[in-house]
């Protein structure tokens, strides 16, 4: 691999939540090879809650075992306790690979100012001189409603946009393309065609199996596939295997407490991109994707995100906070089948109460049985009071985003 990053100490941020944060100790090791100290981050699902050794999350936080995630519905329950939050144990898996690497979490929770405060005062404390992001699958490049099948926009495109306010310099290293199953072949055409005509494309790598930093990659991924298998991984490391291209059949969940409901869609991964990395410039990358924008609240993010495009976003079916009021996020995608579609959000409906004051939902998804407060294609349904100050605030952020006083 003969990636160059124009940094002496780098932090290297995982853009998207899961596994994310492992696929880019491969960057991590490349660059300890080069004796160039590098050290990690990945993003927190703004879904969830976290605790770092006790305390609740900040913009910015140290990753140690003692970490936590939560539902925080009314009822805050644990996901799965650490075992479904792997970067709690990435220090450990680290330093047995010799990386002594401080691992941190990024929290959009407090929304993308103070985290662009907190991340340039981490650069300016630790001496890091630049920011590299790392994005396996490629669906950080999507361009919005041109390529709709993306299904994870939230985090990628806050990384991406706080990653480009930072008073450091960054830059993405992108490989896998396509293994992630959200942009399309004729997409992917373009958008490299695009962004190496804007010059936003600075340059393109070789990976291989022989590789030593993947190599060490694949070690670390071992030790922690058992507590979250990573498709998209997965399919990467098939992709350095094979010769020619791989169509294959993909699955997407939608989660409602503890019931789950699935969509399979049809993919093909292009062999020409088999082995390639890429690095892109972040601030010229950012300033040309509509997803990657400034936000105060999650449920900011969630709506905003989905005015843009309908598609499945990572908070589908969990709960946000906006002050006292705890919201159900009953927006789900419309790649779920209707029969499905209806029962998820029925369910949701049907537990309520027990797990948060309002619900919102589309209008076109809202039983005709149960009054609201409408506001623009949302319906936001639940205890009068609380239903009608969400309703209040939707109506605040989708002014702001038309540029209404």
């Amino acid at each position: 691999m003969n990636l160059t990053i124009p940094y002496q100490k780098p932090l290297i941020i995982g853009t998207g939540g899961g596994n994310d944060i492992v696929s880019a100790t491969l960057v991590v090791a490349h660059l300890r090879e080069q004796s160039i100290p590098a050290d990690l981050a990945g993003v927190c699902s703004p879904g969830a809650w976290h605790r770092y050794a006790g305390k609740e999350e900040q913009p910015i936080n140290r990753v140690t075992k003692d970490t936590n995630r939560y539902r925080p519905s009314l009822n805050p329950v644990p996901f799965s306790s650490l075992d479904a939050f792997i970067d709690a144990h990435l220090p450990e898996a680290l330093q047995q690979e010799h990386l002594p690497t401080s691992v941190y979490n990024l929290s959009f929770r407090c929304g993308t100012e103070p985290l662009v405060e907190s991340l340039s005062e981490l650069c300016k404390n630790e001496g890091y001189d630049g920011l590299v992001l790392v994005d396996v699958g490629g669906d950080i490049l999507a361009r919005g409603k041109k390529d709709p099948t993306i299904l994870s926009p939230l985090m990628d495109f806050s990384t991406l946009y706080v990653a480009s306010q930072a008073d450091v310099p960054s830059v993405l290293f992108e490989f896998g393309l396509q293994t992630d199953g959200e942009l399309r072949p004729a997409g992917c055409r373009e958008i490299l065609q695009e962004l190496s005509e804007q010059h936003v494309l600075l340059s393109t790598t070789e990976l291989s199996l022989e590789d030593a930093a993947v190599q060490q990659f694949l070690r670390v991924y071992d030790t922690i596939k058992h507590l979250r298998h990573g498709h998209t991984a997965e399919m990467t490391l098939q992709t350095l295997l094979a010769k020619e291209d791989i169509h294959t059949t993909y699955r997407a969940r939608v989660q409602v407490l503890d019931r789950k409901w699935f969509f399979s869609y049809e993919v093909t991964l292009e062999a020409p991109y088999f082995g390639k990395g890429f690095l892109f410039d972040v601030p010229a990358l950012a300033a040309r994707r509509e997803l990657a924008f400034s936000y105060r609240t999650p449920l900011e993010l969630y709506l905003r995100t989905k005015k843009m495009v309908d598609t499945k976003a990572e908070m589908d079916g969990l709960y946000v906070r906006v002050d006292d009021i705890c919201i159900w996020l009953g927006l789900l995608c419309p790649q779920l089948p209707d029969a499905e579609r209806k029962e998820a959000i029925a369910y949701g409906l049907e537990n309520l109460p027990e797990h948060a004051h309002v619900a919102l939902v589309w209008k076109k998804d809202a039983p005709k049985n149960i009054s609201g407060f409408a506001v623009d294609d949302f319906v936001v349904l639940g205890e009068k009071e609380k239903a009608r100050r969400v309703a209040r605030e939707v109506e605040i952020i989708l002014d702001g985003e038309r540029g209404e006083p």
